[in-house]
């Protein structure tokens, strides 16, 4: 009996035990408890709400006080050169020695930015370019003030800057995938001058224009003292007819126009084989073809300039050309037509594609997918950097009845190698194939740039 009642003890605590937390689990909290929690609730959402509006009418004020001034960014870059040149014997009879050679091609520094929600502007200088008259440096590059959405207009740009014509003009010379711009675009379209421009596109981003008046040939200072001022109209606009989300792939067509009244009526058209050495104030590298100097100078008092653009990105492949024609009449009857045109090809070895701006209707600078030496979570130094490997045909003809400054035709292969945003080593061979004064010659050069922007 004794035995037996120690037994349903035992069973009995055990039940109750393994019961317990069941019966704790199912008992509801007191309402007290429930009121409290959701009292604190509203409370800290109360407090986070009231932060919140705070640090937005903070932010308002920072955004109103910024309209109210002019932000300012510094911007720069350092372009290095080498370059060697190998000429057969007919080359250099027909041009001269073309010295081998390094040099700073460019170093400039500037800055930009934005005030009252309504301006921007852009002001650089560089300090080894010279200009063509006075053979004195520094130089001005960009110098301009952009108002926008002005009404009928879009946005205005008023001061030295690039008039509107080809894409390979347009481009920044940080993100060219070569050294040098093609000789057609060099010689025939114009370049930076004083002027006002009106720029706009349209609500998709699939249309850009720009139009404007600038005087015809500005120095490099934007001077024009002469009593004579030339005036140049120029124009441009651009078609997306087929583009994706992020302008990875898409098709890009453009066409250019310029008139151009001179205020000097003599003029000289001339380039070298896309890549050339300073030395002081003179340029080492010789022109291989040129309309000539002195009593050969083209008399003119106006002509035009169209150009027609095409530029195709799938992805890491870009295939891009343009044709340019310069037309007009010479004082002495003879007619005057000018062409010349490119082909190139860039494919990206490491995936990366083109930065495409559908405002501009033109390219920008690539981020590349890894930077060269980056640093991962763990400490170590990683990264290759962005390839990219490029080839280019381009032509230029100068000769035409009486004007005879010769053709060029350049064949170029090369690689970029970008270790950062902007910053890369540049390798270009130019293979120059030259028939001037019914004399054919050819000039091989291996040319390197190291370039640092920021």
């Amino acid at each position: 009996m004794k035995r037996g009642c120690w037994m349903i003890a035992a069973i009995g605590f055990l039940w109750s035990s393994a019961t317990a937390p069941f019966a704790l689990e199912q008992e509801p909290p007191p309402a007290s408890a429930n009121v409290d929690e959701l009292a604190e609730m509203r409370t800290r959402l109360a407090d986070f709400e009231s932060r919140l509006k705070k640090r937005d009418e903070s932010d308002k004020k920072a955004a109103d006080a910024a309209k109210k001034k002019f932000t300012v960014r510094p911007f720069g870059r350092i372009h290095v050169d080498a370059a060697t040149f190998h000429q057969d014997a007919a080359n250099k009879a027909t041009v001269g020695d073309a010295n081998n050679g390094v040099d700073i091609r460019r170093a400039r520094l500037g800055v930009e930015g934005e005030g009252f929600d309504v301006f921007s502007y852009r002001f650089d200088v560089d300090f080894v370019t010279f200009d063509q008259s006075t053979l004195s440096r520094p130089v001005i590059v960009d110098a301009y003030l952009d108002t926008k959405e002005v009404p009928i207009f879009g946005n205005v740009r008023a001061g030295h800057f690039r008039e509107p014509f080809s894409l390979d003009r347009l481009d920044s010379t940080n993100d060219l995938p070569f050294l040098e711009r093609t000789a057609a675009v060099n010689t025939l379209v114009p370049f930076r001058n004083i002027g006002l421009m009106a720029f706009d596109w349209n609500e998709c981003e699939t249309m850009t224009w720009a139009y404007g008046l600038f005087d015809e040939n500005t120095n490099e200072f934007g001077e024009d003292n002469r009593d004579r001022t030339g005036i140049a109209a120029t124009g441009r606009m651009t078609f997306l007819p087929w583009v994706n989300d992020d302008n990875s792939e898409l098709l890009h067509l453009g066409a250019s126009y310029s008139y151009r009244h001179l205020g000097l009526t003599q003029r000289r058209f001339n380039q070298r084989p896309e890549v050339f050495l300073k030395e002081g104030s003179l340029l080492s590298t010789p022109s291989f073809v040129d309309t000539g100097a002195g009593a050969k100078l083209i008399n003119i008092d106006d002509y035009h300039v169209a150009g027609f653009e095409a530029c195709t990105v799938l992805g890491p492949l870009s295939v891009q050309g343009e044709y340019i024609f310069l037309a007009g009449q010479q004082k002495n009857g003879d007619s005057l037509f000018l062409q010349g045109g490119y082909v190139e090809a860039m494919y990206w070895l490491t995936g990366e594609h083109r930065n495409y701006n559908r405002k501009q209707g033109t390219f920008g600078a690539v981020t590349p997918n890894s930077t060269f030496l980056a640093q991962d979570q763990n400490g170590c130094r990683t990264g290759l950097g962005a390839w990219e490997a490029t080839a280019r045909v381009s032509h230029l003809d100068l000769d035409h009845h009486s004007v005879q400054g010769g053709k060029l035709t350049d064949i170029t292969v090369g690689l970029n190698w970008y270790y950062t945003v902007r910053s890369r080593v540049m390798f270009n061979y130019i293979h120059a194939f030259l028939d001037r004064n019914n004399i054919n010659s050819n000039a091989d050069i291996l040319a390197v740039r190291f370039q640092y922007a920021f």
